[in-house]
């Protein structure tokens, strides 16, 4: 049981990880899967849209 656990998170981590780069970050990503299920959290964040990158001119 502790080993299915510890999957568990290491799942959840891995979802935070990709969350990362989007709207609600890995924090946001993290506690979602943790409360969702990491599978769900993954279907997600394929829907999710990326965060959007200001570009700055440079002179």
């Amino acid at each position: 049981m502790p080993i299915a656990i510890a999957v568990y998170f290491a799942l959840c981590l891995v979802a935070g990880l990709f969350g990362m780069r989007r709207v609600i970050g890995f924090w946001g990503t993290l506690f979602l899967s943790v409360m969702l299920t990491p599978l769900i959290m993954l279907i997600m964040l394929l829907m999710l849209a990326p965060k959007k990158r200001i570009m700055v001119a440079q002179s």
